[in-house]
């Protein structure tokens, strides 16, 4: 089995760990049941049964998941209780960039942001060279304003895309997923409608 096939497991099985923890939270279990649980739902999931693991399963459905969302995934096993100063800009980067790339990348408007992922000159130079140039300023703009997690996401997420450790070769695959995205969208949402804040960076 391939590294990138590893990874991809891996992350559905932390996804699956991450929702049971949360439900056994929500239900007031104490942390030294929940984790154990969740740890043991991990060990499972590469089980085969009748020819399947649920983790193989379950990717089938989802697909990979981006590394933003195995960092945000495990960051929350490490800490149930939300951060918001830390986990807040990380949504609400990723439902910004969801509302406006995924329409686009599914052909309303002249322009198609996916190709830009394609870092190589097969795909031209100038767009993924301005993408490039985009996420090296929002990796300054979180070391500025100390949103470590945020800075993590993007800093791990390129270093993986160089790396090669997912089967993608798009460097969107890496940063963004449509899972995290809905969840994103929601938890901003969410925010804004009960804080009435213009965004989670104020």
């Amino acid at each position: 089995m391939s590294l990138a096939a590893i990874i991809g497991l891996s992350g559905i099985s932390l996804l699956l760990s991450a929702i049971l923890l949360r439900v056994l939270l929500f239900f007031k279990l104490s942390k030294q049941s929940a984790y154990p649980a969740a740890a043991l739902l991990f060990a499972l999931s590469f089980f085969s049964y009748s020819g399947d693991s649920i983790n193989l399963y379950v990717r089938g459905i989802f697909n990979d998941l981006s590394i933003s969302t195995l960092i945000l995934l495990s960051y929350y096993c490490i800490r149930p209780e939300a951060n918001k100063k830390q986990t807040l800009p990380v949504f609400f980067l990723i439902a910004i960039t969801g509302l406006l790339f995924y329409p686009a990348a599914l052909g309303l408007g002249a322009i198609d942001p996916y190709q830009w992922g394609f870092i190589n000159k097969d795909h031209g130079l100038f767009p993924p060279l301005l993408f490039l140039v985009l996420l090296a300023v929002l990796m300054v703009f979180a070391l500025l304003k100390n949103y470590s997690l945020l800075l993590l996401s993007l800093v791990l997420s390129t270093l993986a895309y160089q790396a090669g450790l997912l089967e993608s070769r798009n460097l969107w695959d890496y940063l963004l997923d449509p899972l995290i995205f809905i969840y994103a969208l929601i938890t901003t949402l969410n925010y804004l409608f009960r804080n009435k804040k213009l965004t989670p960076f104020l």
